[in-house]
Order: C-alpha cells, then structure tokens, then sequence
C-alpha cells in the first residue's frame, strides 16, 4: 500500500455510544487512500471492541494500545508516533466527518502545500442533550472566530490565531490538519507526561504548532461535525478542581515553552489572563470545596508572596470572593498574571455567578460572559450558562 495522504487519530475513551458512527464516517470516505488510528486510552466500556469488528474488516484501521490511561493530549502525542500519512487530523470519537472531508483536503493541499489547512465544522447536539447545554454549545460556536480566508505564513499564523482581537479566538485542533513533519517537530516540546490537563491543552499544543508552522491555508467547507456530547465527563462538576488545575497547568507551561517565536512572551502573557478569567468562571455555578483560602498558612510563601496574599484579602469584600479567588494565587504569586482589582461597588453584589463572571471580565473581556450575565438577569437568576 502506498503512504496514506492522510492519518486520522481517535483518541478513544469510553464511548461506546458514538464509535460505531464515528468510524462509519471515516471508513466511508469518498478518498479511499487513508489511515485511520484507534488510540486506546484504557476505557472500562467496550468501545475498543466495537472498534476491533471495524479493523477486522477494514485494513486502513489500526488500533494503538496505550500501556495506561493517558488522557486525551498524550493520547493524541501517540497517535502522531503512529502515524503514517503525509497529513494528520484529529476527530474525537464523539465527532464524525462529512464523507468528502479527506477528498477536499487532498485537494487543497495538492494545490496550496501548506503546514496548516483550516476548515469549518457543523455543530449539532446530541438529541438527550439539556437544553441549557445546547443553549451555551451554539453560543460559543455561532461567534466569529479566528478563520483566515488569505494564506498565512511565518509568525502571521500565530499573531492571527494569539493576537488578532477583531475575532473571538479558538484553539481547536480538530477542524485542522497538519503536516506530519510539523507534528513531529511538535511532540519534542511535551516530554513530561506527569500531568495531563483535561481542558486548555488544545491552546498549549496549538501555540506550539503555529510557532513552528511557516504557511497556513484555509478551505471554506464544513468538513466536521462537532457534537456535543451531554455523557461527556470532563464539564462534570466532579471534576471542577482539575480543570482549574489544568488552566493553571497550561498557564504555567505557555511560559515554559522554549520556541523561536519573538511573538511567544506576549502570547504566553495573554493567553495567561484568558486562563484566569477560566478559573474564576468555575466558580460561578458552585462554591469550591477544599479548595483552599487566600489567608491560609504561608509558612512555605516567599515574603513577596505573602505581601500579596495579605493586600488581596484586605481588598475583598466577603467569604464568598475570596473562595473565588482563592485558585488564582498561585498564578499570581508565580507573577505570570496581575493581582485582581476587587472594585468598591462589588460588595454590593451577592449573586457568586455575578460576581464570578464580572471579576473574571478584567482578565478576558469576553463576549460570552457578556451573554451570559445578560441571560442570567433577564431570567431573573434562574438560567445559568
């Protein structure tokens, strides 16, 4: 068999209910000349299984089998050690393709020899799906985002996709596919599987690529269907604490990134406010528990730590802000973010998703926190985005 044009990489955890049309979309693509890479991340269901009676069948469809679960960043960093195609995309399992996505990507790139070829997704919800859930999904993804029609090259891709405010920005790597060389070159940053974030690790790994990347192409299609999942488990609550400590992961790895990208400093100063932002938006559904306090024991605190510590809580207003707050400490103690100004009218509010989402306004204006403070006091409190 000739060199597949393109490797398509599942990561694969316990999805059982979407694989079967997730590879249906795949295996019947109108381009034949593919590979498709099943990465197994150790799920407790039997979506290995269902994707085992498609391999049978089918013998573009490898299965790769992680020793232990990995989670989905280094799940993807093995697909790419895998991989044998010219290009490579990434589809979530709980995603599908149109059927013409391989053949109008080989197209474009047999035309534009590009690093990055961009395309546009569909974004339906899955029919059990609440509607509140499906509310806040159409919103996020009916914003303008960071789409360019012209040809990029060299740091233009990065300052498009980092530092061009005119767009909402978006980091996903899935409506992408990339040079396999690229990725390579890419995977030698992440060598530390120590941690693995559950959310934001798309904007790691995507400022990575863009910094390397030297030409950038787009094709107006909606080639994917991003589904929103309403089983999916990494926005359930029990897992609040490790979401803010994967923001505060990133935060603090988008400094450590060593790339030749003069850009770098004040993307890795941006993005790191927009984390912020992240972190405090946790809070305005539900209080954290052991969470921890800003006014907590600082024998392990430098003086200039503990001098920051001290003028935040003077600042505050209530119990409930400092639970807020309290997970932005480290970021700000580490300097990678200024301290939060806490303005005087504040103590007048009581409402915590209020408070969460105006606090959270001083590191990421954004649009959507605009909408859903806007949502929340037309409902009079009762709706929560």
């Amino acid at each position: 068999m000739s060199q597949p044009f393109i490797s398509i990489i599942i990561p694969t955890y316990n999805v059982e209910s979407y694989i079967a049309r997730c590879l249906d979309s795949c295996i019947n693509q109108t381009l034949h000349n593919i590979e498709i890479l099943v990465i197994d991340d150790c799920g407790s269901d039997d979506s290995i299984k269902i994707a085992q009676r498609y391999a049978d069948k089918d013998s573009r469809i490898r299965i790769i089998h992680n020793e232990k679960n990995l989670g989905t960043f280094q799940t993807r960093i093995q697909g790419i050690k895998h991989a044998k195609g010219s290009y490579i995309a990434f589809l979530d399992a709980d995603d599908y393709l149109h059927l013409q996505a391989c053949e109008a990507l080989h197209r474009h790139t047999t035309l534009h020899n590009a690093d990055i070829l961009h395309f546009k997704a569909h974004y339906p919800a899955n029919p059990n799906t609440p509607l509140l859930a499906k509310l806040t999904h159409y919103i996020r993804y009916i914003l303008p985002t960071r789409f360019s029609k012209a040809p990029l090259y060299n740091e233009q891709i990065a300052y498009n996709f980092f530092l061009d405010s005119k767009q909402f920005p978006k980091f996903t790597l899935w409506d992408k596919c990339y040079n396999t060389t690229l990725l390579r070159q890419v995977c030698k940053c992440f060598t530390d599987s120590s941690f693995t974030p559950i959310v934001a690790d798309d904007m790691l790994f995507f400022l990575a690529i863009v910094a390397i990347a030297k030409s950038y192409t787009s094709i107006d299609k909606r080639l994917y269907f991003y589904c929103l999942n309403a089983q999916s488990s990494m926005q359930a609550p029990s897992k609040k604490q490790r979401r803010i400590d994967s923001f505060a992961y990133v935060a603090n790895a988008l400094h450590s990134l060593r790339l030749d990208s003069s850009l770098l400093p004040k993307i890795a100063e941006t993005m790191s406010k927009n984390l912020a932002a992240l972190i405090i938006l946790e809070s305005r559904l539900s209080r954290m528990h052991g969470g921890g306090d800003i006014a907590e024991s600082q024998h392990n605190s430098t003086s200039h730590s503990v001098a920051t510590r001290q003028s935040l809580q003077d600042s505050l207003h209530s119990t409930q802000m400092t639970e807020i707050l309290a997970p932005l400490m480290p970021l700000v103690e580490s300097e990678l973010i200024p301290a939060p100004k806490i303005p005087k009218y504040m103590r007048y509010i009581h409402s915590q998703y209020l408070l969460s989402c105006i606090l959270s306004l001083q590191y990421w204006n954004r649009c959507l926190t605009y909408i859903r403070m806007l949502i929340y006091t037309l409902s009079l409190g009762r709706v929560k985005l």
